[in-house]
């Protein structure tokens, strides 16, 4: 089985699905560097900017919606813009993007917390944002898709940096929205620099791990997840895509160990269903 059918279904699971999109690059054993074979052409959507209004009124108009669903937003919308103070606005907020977050539609919750920034101008709003784009960008089926939502994430982690140079999840996620552009190599430089301020950041090893194995570098995925593991041990996605690097490097015995060990440890249910699906593939 490939690599990119390694698929995760589930909350708090990141897909490996994204590694599909990404553009053909090698991370280097010594280096971290990025060499090129072939690049998704960066693409930007019509409201990649900060005019609020704009976010304003897609967050309530789209007809993917169902009708209540929508009237609901409708509602919400107008409420917002007629609320006159930001507790009232946040708490307005808050119900909308709760809403679209349960049916998964990351960016239009990712409109509403950009739309309570332009209101509140509190970096926890623009970061909120930020991550909702990055889940959409995260769980995209398209080149197409995940190229604009990667675009939306980028420039919102890049406002918040400028808020907070010292938020290395945020700088690691904006690295990771490059992989998808023309410019791979600035988004590993990104992480690089995440990790030579704290070399043991669970989420730049992380991805420095998925990028590894995108490379077909199982070697050095393996010794980005064990790493993890050793850090993070109840890190249960990091032992799974250590599972996913050992099996391709032979040592099954060894992968299956971990996929055991999830299966027992995993609070996930889906993550141990998946655990679980892999195990009965490889043992027998």
């Amino acid at each position: 089985m490939g690599t990119k059918q390694y698929i995760l279904l589930g909350a708090g699971v990141v897909l490996i699905v994204i590694l599909a999109l990404l553009p053909k690059a090698v991370v280097t054993d010594n280096s971290e560097g990025v060499a090129e074979a072939s690049a998704t052409t960066e693409q930007h959507s019509e409201d990649d900017g900060h005019d609020h209004g704009s976010e304003q009124s897609s967050m309530a108009h789209t007809s993917k919606l169902p009708a209540d669903t929508q009237a609901t937003l409708d509602q919400f919308k107008k409420d917002f813009e007629s609320a006159d103070n930001i507790k009232n606005k946040r708490e307005i907020a808050d119900q909308a993007y709760d809403l679209l977050l349960k049916m998964n539609k990351f960016d239009l919750a990712g409109d509403w917390k950009l739309a309570l920034y332009g209101a509140s101008n509190e970096t926890k709003d623009l970061r909120a944002a930020a991550d909702a784009y990055y889940d959409a960008y995260t769980f995209a089926m398209s080149e197409e898709r995940s190229a604009q939502m990667a675009t939306k994430a980028q420039k919102q982690y890049q406002a918040v940096l400028e808020k907070d140079p010292k938020d290395l999840d945020a700088k690691v996620k904006l690295g990771m929205t490059y992989m998808v552009s023309s410019a791979p190599m600035q988004g590993i430089a990104k992480i690089r620099e995440v990790i030579a301020v704290d070399p043991n950041h669970q989420l730049a090893l992380f991805n420095l791990g998925l990028l590894s194995i995108q490379s077909g570098q199982y070697n050095k995925a393996i010794e980005r997840f064990q790493k993890l593991k050793k850090l993070y041990p109840d890190d249960m996605e990091a032992r799974f895509y250590l599972a996913i690097s050992l099996k391709e490097m032979g040592s099954q015995d060894k992968a299956i160990d971990e996929l055991k060990y999830i299966n027992k440890n995993a609070d996930s249910e889906e993550i141990r269903a998946t655990a679980q699906q892999y195990l009965a593939e490889w043992v027998n």
